[in-house]
């Protein structure tokens, strides 16, 4: 069944049915390589109908494979190499074009880029890049080509003992904060092609749909917008919010709106100079180029977000739940009552939201629109984000 025929109630059928995917051992978990022919014989099934899959990374470096039209569970890895390799940041939205997920992660200091076969669970291409690292975030492409690779440096000249001494041992002064760093890979070749400095703080990383970079930032401005192409800083907007404290970033499928997590109080390390404002969700057109919506979550700071691929709603992530957004009226929907959610995923339809839920671990399924849940996908390790693939890409 190809994405483009998938309704409810065949949906509705196939649970009722139970989950159980070609490739899944006894005990319902891909567990060996033996099992793992079946898989990609099933995965080589989806890509000549043009479907789409999730993959789902979790606890103890998982890999979990869902089939986002049908939701259904085609694999989960248990334990992988990825738990040696500490938290690792995989990019949200494109593989490249082999179908391969890429991502950052950072441990005692370090940073090195991972590309991983999800399908396999092998690691594929491993990167270390050099400097101290604070934070690490990724993006790929639309084509799958190139990867962006966010090094939030703080401040280089001081020592490990003074970079992680509380805030009231010592404060790095406002002046004496770095420029950030991406760093631009050749997906293909795994080569390092190009470092930009990026603002002061700059936090997040978010691709567009025409192939734009656009960064978040807590210091000089709010929005920074990169072309790809040229690697070259194009324009800073919203100098207006430069100590707003800008977290996370993301934009709309239809290079309309931008969704921005400003929450100052994510400003863990000790530099000076932040405004310390209310944590709030930003919406900011791209076009008239001006902050259009407000939501103040003085209670509840926003995390992440992410939209359904028509673009019609979003859901930004927050402690108790995720606030499901209209993005035509710019007004709240409804809430999704899962503490700590993962990041979720669509169908390719945007008629399903997947929700990782950490408490249960589970991918607890909702009907986009009504948002009633609809059923839950139980894995053996909690799952705390989705990466969809469009295999049309391939």
């Amino acid at each position: 069944m190809t994405a483009k025929n998938v309704n409810r109630r065949d949906f509705i059928k196939y649970l009722a049915g139970g989950v159980v995917g070609i490739g899944i051992g006894g005990a319902g978990y891909l567990s060996n390589r033996s099992q793992i022919a079946p898989l990609e014989q099933e995965l080589e099934q989806l890509k000549q109908e043009k479907g789409a899959l999730g993959y789902v990374f979790g606890a103890e470096g998982s890999i979990a494979t869902i089939d986002l039209a049908l939701g259904k569970l085609l694999a989960s890895s248990g334990p992988t190499w990825i738990a040696e390799a500490g938290r690792v940041d995989w990019a949200n939205h494109y593989p490249d074009k082999n179908g391969n997920i890429w991502g950052l992660g950072r441990a005692g200091g370090k940073a090195t880029v991972y590309q991983v076969n999800p399908s396999t669970n092998e690691k594929l291409t491993e990167i270390p890049l050099e400097g101290r690292w604070r934070f690490a975030l990724a993006e790929t492409d639309v084509d799958g080509k190139y990867g962006y690779f966010l090094n939030l440096l703080v401040a280089k000249k001081f020592s490990d003992e003074q970079f992680n001494a509380a805030r009231e041992e010592f404060e790095i002064p406002f002046s004496d904060v770095d420029p950030s760093i991406i760093y631009k890979v050749d997906l293909q070749s795994g080569e390092i092609v190009g470092e930009l400095p990026v603002p002061k703080f700059c936090c997040d990383v978010a691709i567009g749909p025409d192939n734009k970079l656009w960064t978040t930032n807590q210091l000089e401005s709010l929005l920074t917008v990169i072309d790809t192409n040229s690697f070259t800083v194009e324009e800073h907007l919203a100098t207006e919010y430069s100590d707003w404290g800008g977290s996370m970033i993301t934009i709309s499928p239809n290079n309309d709106l931008a969704f921005i997590e400003v929450n100052s109080a994510g400003n863990w390390s000790n530099v000076g100079g932040f405004k310390n404002t209310d944590a709030e969700e930003m919406v900011w057109d791209i076009k008239a180029k001006e902050v259009v919506k407000r939501f103040p979550l003085v209670e509840t700071p926003p995390r992440t977000s992410e939209f359904t691929p028509d673009g019609r709603y979003v859901l930004v992530r927050t402690g108790p739940a995720s606030i499901v957004y209209d993005t035509e009226s710019l007004e709240e929907v409804t809430k999704i009552e899962i503490e700590n959610s993962g990041h979720p995923a669509f169908s390719p339809d945007s008629s399903l939201a997947y929700v990782p839920n950490g408490g249960n671990s589970s991918i607890d399924v909702f009907e986009v629109g009504s948002f009633k849940k609809l059923d839950s996908i139980a894995l053996p390790q909690s799952p705390s984000k989705i990466v969809p693939v469009d295999l049309k890409q391939f």
